[in-house]
């Protein structure tokens, strides 16, 4: 499959993604999706710049699902970011529209933030992101959680699309 990873992390690129699953799935190229980063040209070019060699596109969410899409067909890798869950989520359900769903899903991490809380080491989850977590599995995607390819992964639990007690 050439979407290799489709992968949930807040950081987006960082050492996670280039030094340990970027060796492991030698992508022919990132993209990354977030509509703040497409539409800031200094700070996508300091993110493009991130990634040595490998081509980076970075593309706003309805941008992104045609182009996926495409690239589901190619043969060559590809690694794709996403920054949070409820945006993973309207990915994930543009392209099954398209004809195109992901079988899994990475979730790498999701840093405290307010309102937030803990679920596991480097996640924490809120209402928004256990609503996008039982959107998924509607879906029928496995949520797969693997900071990298050296850990062993683990499916997120049923219980993190529920609101805490």
């Amino acid at each position: 499959m050439s979407l290799a990873l489709v992968r949930v992390d807040d950081r987006l690129v960082h050492g996670q993604v280039l030094l340990g699953w970027g060796p492991a799935l030698d992508p022919a190229r990132y993209v990354v999706v977030d509509d703040g980063l497409a539409a800031d040209p200094f700070e996508r070019a300091l993110i493009e710049a991130s990634v040595g060699t490998v081509p980076l596109e970075v593309l706003a969410l309805d941008a992104a699902v045609p182009r996926l899409a495409a690239l589901a067909l190619a043969p060559e890798p590809a690694i794709v970011l996403v920054r949070s869950l409820p945006e993973v989520a309207r990915l994930v359900a543009g392209l099954a529209r398209a004809g195109a769903l992901p079988p899994a899903i990475n979730l790498g991490g999701l840093h405290y933030a307010p309102g937030k809380s803990r679920v596991h080491d480097a996640i924490y989850l809120d209402h928004a992101d256990r609503a996008a977590l039982a959107a998924l599995a509607g879906l029928g995607v496995r949520v797969v959680v693997q900071d990298v390819p050296a850990t062993r992964p683990f499916d997120a639990p049923a219980d993190w699309r529920e609101e805490p007690a």
